[in-house]
């Protein structure tokens, strides 16, 4: 499993630098073009060796599932094979350069913490309702990750064009199907936040009872702005129109919110 960890971070790490490399001035578009397919080649590289490190760590009996670490592992993957389908689909290239190094975080994270958990005031994850509230929540890291990308890029890319430093290459997304981009992400995710909450919950009040809520008031309370941001992306824009920079924001809010929930577990850890 080591040899595959340090094999999946070189071509993390590979991958980030080929996103990271300037562009020569003018260059072609088809050439930038190549550029990105071939940091793409590298990142899918990373991925599948990543799936390879977690195939090992469930050999050796640390499922995905065996703790926050090993499913902040979980959620990396899903947001780098995410953002490669989705640049592949959506000619969205560069969402691969932002998401590249949260794939070799999650990775670390999970190799170094392994089957690390927490579970006081809770039991360990066995049961139905257990899985399936981490089965959701590492759905829904992973879909945040993405949806944050998007947005991150969004505002990057709006705030270029703004300086007049930036403008659409044939062929190419525009910053209008950027913002589609975003908005339909962030639809995708806010029922996985939403049943995640409502998984989280029940199976605390099921382990101990409604004063168990008491004793996890800030995963509760930053799970709920998350979940206030992303249904505020939706609700204002169906109701008042708002899309763009505003929603952008909110959803790397929402973003925010969700790592923080991890960190807590993590520090309790």
């Amino acid at each position: 499993m080591l040899v595959l960890f340090i094999l999946a971070s070189l071509a993390y790490g590979a991958a980030i630098f080929a996103y990271a490399l300037d562009p020569p001035a003018g260059e072609a578009h088809a050439n930038a073009m190549h550029r990105e397919t071939r940091a793409a080649i590298l990142l899918a590289i990373a991925a599948a060796l990543h799936v390879a490190c977690i195939g090992a760590q469930c050999v050796a009996g640390e499922h995905p599932f065996g703790s926050v670490f090993l499913a902040t592992s979980f959620g990396a993957l899903i947001a780098v094979v995410g953002a490669l389908v989705v640049g592949r689909i959506r000619r969205a290239g560069t969402l691969g350069a932002i998401v590249a190094p949260v794939g070799l975080l999650g990775l670390s994270i999970g190799v170094m913490f392994g089957a690390t958990g927490v579970h006081d005031p809770l039991p360990a994850p066995t049961g139905a309702l257990a899985k399936a509230h981490i089965g959701l929540a590492t759905a829904g890291l992973g879909g945040f990750t993405i949806a944050a990308g998007i947005a991150a890029l969004y505002l990057t890319m709006d705030r270029r064009l703004r300086l007049k430093r930036w403008k659409p290459q044939p062929g190419g997304l525009s910053l209008t199907g950027l913002e589609r981009l975003h908005y339909h992400a962030v639809m995708l995710v806010a029922p996985v936040l939403t049943l995640t909450i409502v998984t989280g919950v029940l199976w605390t009040v099921k382990s101990g009872g409604v004063a168990a809520i008491g004793g996890r008031w800030i995963e509760v309370l930053m799970a709920a702005a998350a979940w206030l941001c992303s249904a505020a992306i939706l609700v204002m824009r169906a109701t008042l129109g708002v899309r763009g920079r505003k929603s952008a924001l909110l959803t790397l809010a929402a973003f925010a919110c969700t790592l923080l929930v991890l960190v807590w577990y993590g520090v309790r850890a």
